[in-house]
């Protein structure tokens, strides 16, 4: 009796086998996702590739994404619907099989860090050309990983005197340094060395912060917090005011350095800018002034006197005159 049960057993299932031309438990062993590209710029599309490795008539796939990251734009062979952070493309057409899915997404724009991030994808409902053959689901995800980040530009650093340089006299610097798109670091830390001087010169670069209430000189000291700080994003950009003193005159360079305090102190940008500074001017002493001469009152008489002739010829003509009319009166 068990011998005839276990036979009918063995017919049914047959039988069903036949009937459903179905089989199940096959394994998908060429299953694999990949990517276009390992980093992804704000605004830019990446495409992720899921290869079954065989010819399916259906599939449903199923991929996690981080929305705020990302955003799903279009898929193809199947078609594709996003509901918060997964998206699903489905495929049913028993009579058309296809090998393979691309998803398209999008970087978000306004990213402005460096974000590692990863496409989990599962799958399930695979099945042969006409169904004839069912897949294992694919439930432990398989996963891609890639960084969205911006197109990050180099800092650049400046080193600016505001008058000529002169010997032992405090002058007015102005020191910056700046990025349209600056890298991220948590420990960023700005230094200076005088790495040429005239033979034993000193040189000082004074600044004051007002987040600690410090003043810095940065040629011993560096400028701020000793473990560094934060910089990083759009448009970076500092800009201390500084006082040099420069103690002899002659050439010298100052060397300028971001530095990566999380990397063993790993150069970020290093610039030298080269100075020359004159010798301080002589104070010139005024030469005294010679007293003004005394003009005399009156100018002193010299050579011939110009009137006494002229007085005497008047004179003589005036005593003639009245001779005459008197002779003239007597006649």
């Amino acid at each position: 009796m068990k011998k005839i049960i276990a036979l009918i057993t063995i017919l049914s299932i047959l039988v069903l086998t036949v009937l459903t031309g179905y089989t199940y438990a096959a394994v998908l062993d060429d299953f694999a996702i990949s990517v276009d590209k390992k980093t992804v710029r704000p605004g830019e599309q990446v495409v992720l590739k899921v290869t079954f490795g065989q010819p399916l008539g259906s599939f449903k796939v199923k991929v996690d994404f981080d929305d705020d990251i990302f955003e799903y734009v279009s898929a193809d062979n199947g078609t594709g619907s996003a509901e918060s952070d997964t998206v699903t493309v489905e495929y049913t057409e028993l009579s058309t099989t296809k090998t393979e899915t691309n998803i398209t997404f999008k970087a978000k724009t306004g990213i402005t860090t460096s974000n590692p991030t990863e496409f989990t994808v599962t799958a399930t409902n695979m099945k042969s050309e006409g169904g004839s053959t069912g897949y294992d689901d694919i439930t432990e995800g398989k996963v891609e990983t890639l960084t969205v980040e911006p197109e990050y530009q180099d800092y650049t650093l400046t080193l600016e005197n505001a008058e000529d340089i002169i010997a032992g006299k405090e002058i007015p610097f102005k020191l910056s340094y700046s990025s349209p798109m600056g890298r991220h670091y948590a420990k960023a830390r700005l230094e200076a060395d005088a790495t040429k001087t005239p033979e034993n010169a000193t040189v000082k670069l004074i600044g004051f912060s007002t987040q600690d209430n410090s003043q810095y000189d940065i040629i011993d000291d560096g400028w701020g917090n000793a473990q560094g700080y934060a910089i990083g994003g759009e448009d970076v950009s500092q800009e201390l005011d500084l006082k040099g003193i420069f103690s002899q005159a002659g050439e010298y360079t100052i060397t300028l350095k971001l530095i990566d305090r999380e990397k063993s102190d790993e150069t970020i940008v290093e610039k030298a800018f080269n100075f020359t500074v004159k010798e301080a001017e002589a104070q010139q002493v005024p030469e005294p002034q010679k007293p003004a001469e005394e003009l005399p009152e009156e100018l002193p008489k010299t050579g011939v006197n110009e009137t006494i002739p002229v007085i005497a010829v008047f004179t003589t003509s005036l005593i003639a005159f009245i001779y005459i009319a008197k002779k003239h009166e007597n006649v």
